[in-house]
């Protein structure tokens, strides 16, 4: 099972429109609502390819209400803890005449100091213990940054590894605790190492060093380039066909999933990289709110290319 955790879920608002103009009024071709935050996401698609999993997020007022409901629509097992803020809602603009898509992502509400026990409370007591914990995504406002950090602290201590996906100071303090595996792309990587990089080799070199600090594996999805895998016995790059993108929601998210749901299958890492790229590909093909679809990876998984380094 792949136990996940969203400390700033969202409802997320997908507007369609055709030609969109600013100061002006827009009139929508379609509204889609669907739940969001990349731990739920991870656990959408574990979904999706066959797998066992379970979402754990902190909700609060309606928002937090409709999101269990999109989320049962979809059959996915969630535990949550009431908080007093409400949910937030992120609205997704995506114009269907040049295909571009603005996201405007709120700040969600803010968690108190009991609410958060509890959450950390629920999610050490849970059994079965799953196969790994996706922690991932903002935090909430005026959330410390150290929430990863202490949360993957308490739950690797228990013996359960924890990937992790989330960015700036909350990445930054979250390797401290030293998980088995962290995603940054291409941009949060840099941010990470305090320096711009752009060949292969750069993130190779930045991922090593992120081992030796601790971290047991380090991938670094660098969009239509594909991604780089390091570990402390290997580093690969694994390219992806050319396809045509229709939205990047969620394909770091469906990369994730493809990955841990293989590694809890007893797979090794090249080849649970491979399912993992393949779901990220099967994402990007597909409009929001869909991410991957399962009757894509026996298309893809042939042309997804492993080279070792």
């Amino acid at each position: 099972m792949i136990g996940t955790i969203t400390v700033n879920p969202s409802v997320d608002q997908l507007i369609l429109v055709r030609g969109l103009v600013k100061d002006d009024a827009n009139r929508a071709v379609s509204v889609l609502h669907y739940p969001g935050g990349k731990g739920i996401n991870v656990s959408k698609v574990v979904r999706e390819l066959g797998g066992v999993t379970h979402a754990f997020a902190l909700l609060g007022g309606q928002p937090g209400e409709f999101l269990k409901e999109l989320l049962k629509k979809l059959d996915t097992p969630l535990t949550t803890v009431a908080v007093k803020g409400s949910t937030r809602i992120n609205t997704i603009i995506t114009d269907l005449k040049d295909g571009t898509q603005t996201r405007i992502s709120a700040l969600g509400p803010v968690i108190s100091r009991s609410e958060m026990d509890e959450f950390k409370r629920r999610v050490l007591s849970w059994r079965p213990k799953p196969f790994v914990w996706a922690l991932g995504g903002s935090l909430s406002w005026k959330m410390d940054a150290s929430v990863y950090r202490r949360l993957i602290w308490a739950i690797q201590k228990r013996g359960t590894p924890c990937v992790l996906d989330t960015d700036g100071e909350a990445l930054k303090q979250g390797i401290e605790s030293k998980p088995f595996l962290i995603k940054p792309n291409e941009y949060e990587i840099g941010r990470l190492v305090g320096k711009s990089l752009s060949a292969i080799g750069d993130y190779l070199e930045a991922g090593r060093g992120l081992v030796r600090k601790g971290v047991k594996t380090v991938v670094i999805s660098l969009g239509a380039r594909g991604a780089l895998f390091v570990s402390e016995r290997q580093s690969f790059h694994v390219s992806v066909p050319q396809v045509a993108v229709k939205s990047k929601v969620g394909a770091g998210d469906s990369l994730i999933g493809g990955l841990v749901l293989a590694l809890s299958r007893g797979k090794h890492l090249e080849e649970a990289a491979r399912l993992g790229m393949a779901a990220s590909v099967s994402a990007v093909m597909r409009e929001s709110p869909r991410l991957c679809l399962r009757r894509d990876i026996p298309m893809l998984l042939p042309r997804i290319k492993v080279r070792a380094l």
